[in-house]
């Protein structure tokens, strides 16, 4: 694929005083923002590819399994606009950035890690307090929550990342990126079809690494018209081949077997290959995105209003669950595939508006805005 080398050095433009983000990195809030209502329209379909809703290989199942697979990228691309934005070498102390990065971490992972554990003590059921420290030790006390115990893991190691961004070539820091991402890979494939080393707390993060710094290494890379048009054909055909592939290996279990889960995993080569194609893809239209990088009119609007949705997109991801989960439990999903589509759809516009509320009214009450 032909594009331009990655260059490193800081966006060309600061942060207005508007409050507007600045039109060279109005991209990594685009992709912030999809990756945040792919993550929501992921949980609305997903339980119907696990048989809840439908039987599979019907084609209610196909339809949320394409949608499904569609989607896989929405967690690495979060992964890598983090490493985007903070693995720019810069003057900051130990102190100082982890003081910084573990506020904003450290309180909603055990807030949240606490309303979600109560929930399913109290209300939903199935859990007992002896399976809390489980849940905790093992860094996932809820489906989504892992994430923050990846991002806090990146967390410790970005001011040592930092050196080696500084210091390093662009060549080393690929071989690094590959090597990462390499390790990565093997992990998941020994954890999906061996059993053998499943992540905890402490070590969720480290098969991430290789995300973070490939964030840092394309932030700066722009694709040519052909090139972007490439990567979209990258992005469908690893689309067309995850969900073939599920189906294959579901249908004659009529289970999700662990071939199809890894096909579904994150640290698959497939959802690598998708992931980095989507954060080349969101890079190359959202840079192109004229409402807000039109250097030919007043696009300050536009960006404010886009810089709001992406700082309330953490808020979103952190709720949305509990509004998602209610709202499925009223309506169902039904067995029928343009039904089922059509009511994932609006689930997912329901729940983001939901969240978007209770996120914005959170960051306006003191002591908890903090939490989102």
């Amino acid at each position: 694929m032909a594009v331009s080398s990655p260059v490193r050095s800081e966006p060309r433009s600061a942060a207005p005083r508007s409050g507007a983000t600045p039109v060279d990195t109005a991209w990594l809030d685009i992709a912030r923002v999809a990756a945040m209502v792919a993550v929501v329209l992921l949980h609305a379909a997903a339980p119907v590819v696990t048989g809840g809703y439908t039987d599979f290989g019907t084609a209610t199942w196909w339809t949320a399994n394409a949608i499904d697979s569609m989607l896989r990228w929405c967690v690495p691309v979060f992964i890598m606009i983090s490493g985007a934005l903070l693995l720019k070498p810069r003057q900051e102390g130990l102190r100082s950035f982890y003081q910084r990065r573990f506020s904003r971490i450290g309180i909603p992972l055990v807030v949240w890690s606490a309303v979600y554990l109560s929930l399913e003590l109290f209300y939903r059921g199935g859990l007992t307090w002896s399976d809390v420290p489980a849940r905790l030790f093992s860094g996932s006390p809820e489906l989504h929550l892992y994430f923050l115990f990846v991002l806090a893991g990146l967390y410790v190691l970005t001011p040592f990342l930092r050196l080696i961004t500084r210091y390093a070539s662009t060549r080393m820091l690929w071989w690094f990126a590959i090597l990462m991402s390499g390790l990565g890979l093997v992990d998941e494939a020994i954890a999906a079809f061996q059993g053998i080393g499943e992540p905890n707390a402490v070590t969720r993060f480290l098969p991430f690494v290789g995300y973070y710094v490939m964030g840092y290494l394309l932030r700066e890379t722009r694709l040519s018209a052909r090139s972007t048009w490439i990567a979209g054909g990258v992005f469908v055909a690893v689309t067309a081949v995850t969900a073939l592939g599920v189906g294959a290996f579901t249908l004659p279990a009529q289970s999700i077997t662990a071939p199809a889960g890894y096909l579904y995993d994150y640290l698959s080569v497939n959802v690598v290959i998708m992931s980095v194609a989507a954060f080349l893809l969101l890079q190359s239209l959202g840079s192109r995105w004229r409402l807000f990088t039109d250097p030919d009119r007043d696009t300050e609007s536009a960006r404010r209003w886009l810089k709001t949705f992406s700082d309330l997109s953490f808020g979103v991801f952190l709720v949305h669950l509990i509004v998602q989960r209610e709202l499925r439990a009223l309506t169902g999903l039904p067995d029928d595939a343009l039904l089922m589509t059509a009511t994932v759809l609006v689930q997912t516009v329901a729940v983001i508006a939901v969240s978007l509320v209770i996120t914005a009214l959170l960051r306006r009450i003191p002591g908890l805005r903090a939490t989102v």
